[in-house]
């Protein structure tokens, strides 16, 4: 016996490690992920100023990733990753440790709700993989999408390693709390709490989701009774969201009101409506995923994980009502409905767990449950394999002049693109190459999201030009900023004789300006 007790305390934690390293693997190769520099995804934004300071290619020149950077902490980890690991490889694998965390909160959550779960993980695990590899459209609703992601193309899984990913400790902090609830001890609380301050830190953006699950369970304390834990938790999470918040107020305070408002609503109204505005997100998925969050405050009625659940969702509620009655640019921009990307998916597991719960009892019918939840999984990880293949060798218009840009790109050099195209947005993380501006990646200081409105209609005037001479006089303008290069879709053409051709094929050319011969 005294043998076997030491043994039994390495092999259980060796066996959860296993058991995370095959979910997180599993989820991760049914679920896909974008290659990095091949994506036009949101990576070509939140990587930027990191790759940048990390003196990848010659980033470093480009103006937005010299403006002030609202990501500090992402920053920091995409720097040291490219600087000492390697600029791409590693964040697939933080993508993968992303899922593990998904998959184990989300099991534990379900497991505290219903035990019985914790005895049929694989069904469960099959059911989840399930729902986030559907492809299936219902009108407005994309099961494979809406059953997981939050409202307002909001989500913690996304194509990309990204900060929205740090969602993740939102839902490990449920987790640990919950445990809090069932064993006692101040280790669990402390510990949900600081993950609440790793999803801010890494993610500004989780503040209010933050706030409002730091107020549910200081709800939760206080109707147990525990008044000076309630308090002494709240104040924790001040204490440790506090520098984020400071960070934020002091970065990016408004340089006067005016131009504050006018940034505040150039972002809102013109960049991100499809993020900040009800009126544009609302349909009927929305009206669904409050009946499914709904539904899962119902299951867990008479529980903490209720209250847990039905104050965030109340925030989001209340936060999505005073915009739309106050029509205000800030709560626009501060987005309290970004609380539904962890509210959905746990309603979600929530669900799949009653109905695991259900499962029939007997040896017979458990073991052609399993059989049958390993068959499913298979099936879902090969398919996600071979999409996996599929997206990673694919090519696209972009590959020729990224290619040849990435061969030629020197220090000094500013490459002028169309700044609505998409696939275009790859471009400078690809290539190394600074760029004069594009629409994805905006700034947030007030008088640099002015400038970056100022330089997208700088390049969207010379894009629209018909005359030789009109180009050229818009040339000269954007020479000024350092301009040394154009990219022209098929459906453009250099047409001032400054512009000398440098690379041409069947979806883009380029061009170099050349300083007129004087002589």
């Amino acid at each position: 016996m005294a043998l076997r007790s030491p043994l039994k305390s390495v092999i259980g934690p060796l066996r959860r490690v296993l058991l995370f390293c095959a979910a997180a693997l599993l989820f991760g190769v049914a679920h896909n992920q974008d290659a990095i520099y091949h994506s036009p995804e949101n990576q070509n934004t939140k990587y930027l100023h990191g790759l940048a300071q990390a003196g990848y290619g010659f980033l470093n020149g480009d103006w937005t990733a010299n403006t002030l950077n609202p990501l500090p902490a992402f920053t920091a980890l995409v720097r040291g990753t490219a600087q000492f690991l390697h600029p791409e490889y590693p964040f697939y694998l933080y993508y993968f440790i992303v899922f593990g965390l998904y998959v184990f909160s989300l099991a534990g959550i379900v497991g505290w709700r219903y035990p019985r779960v914790m005895r049929h993980l694989l069904p469960f695990f099959a059911l989840l993989l399930l729902v986030h590899c559907l492809d299936i459209d219902i009108g407005d609703l994309e099961l494979g999408w809406h059953l997981q992601a939050g409202v307002a193309q909001q989500y913690i899984l996304g194509p990309v390693f990204q900060p929205a990913n740090f969602g993740v400790f939102l839902l490990v902090s449920i987790w640990l709390f919950l445990q809090h609830v069932a064993r006692g001890g101040s280790g669990w609380w402390l510990g949900s709490v600081a993950c609440l301050a790793v999803a801010v830190s890494f993610h500004p953006a989780y503040l209010p989701s933050v706030a409002a699950l730091t107020l549910a369970y200081m709800v939760v304390l206080a109707l147990r009774q525990q008044w000076r834990l309630a308090i002494a938790l709240g104040a924790v999470s001040g204490l440790l969201t506090l520098p984020v918040l400071l960070y934020m107020l002091i970065t990016f305070s408004d340089t006067s009101p005016e131009l504050a408002q006018q940034a505040t609503a150039y972002i809102v109204n013109e960049r991100i409506p499809h993020h900040s505005l009800p009126a544009e997100w609302i349909d009927s998925s929305v009206y669904l995923q409050v009946l499914l969050v709904s539904l899962g405050i119902y299951l867990c009625r008479q529980r903490a994980l209720a209250i847990i659940l039905g104050v965030p969702l109340a925030v989001a509620l209340l936060g999505t009502a005073a915009q739309i009655i106050t029509g205000s640019d800030f709560i626009a921009f501060v987005a309290p409905w970004r609380i539904s990307v962890f509210l959905v998916p746990v309603a979600t597991s929530l669900a799949l767990g009653a109905l695991v719960d259900r499962l029939p009892e007997g040896d017979r019918r458990q073991r052609f449950a399993r059989r049958a939840s390993a068959a499913l999984v298979a099936v879902l990880v090969v398919m996600g394999a071979m999409s996996q293949v599929s997206e990673w060798t694919k090519t696209d218009e972009t590959d020729g002049v990224v290619a040849h840009v990435r061969q030629t790109a020197q220090a000094g050099q500013v490459y002028l693109l169309p700044p609505n195209d998409k696939p275009l947005r790859r471009f400078r993380l690809a290539t190394g190459a600074p760029i004069y501006i594009n629409r994805k990646s905006h700034p947030y200081k007030d008088v640099e999201v002015i400038e970056w409105s100022d330089r997208l209609q700088r390049a969207k005037r010379f894009y629209r030009v018909k005359l030789p001479r009109q180009q050229c006089r818009q040339l000269r303008r954007l020479r000024e900023a350092g301009i040394t290069h154009v990219v022209f879709p098929a459906d453009r053409q250099a047409l001032c004789l400054q512009l000398q051709p440098r690379y041409q094929d069947e979806h883009y050319s380029l061009y170099e300006w050349v300083r007129p011969n004087r002589a």
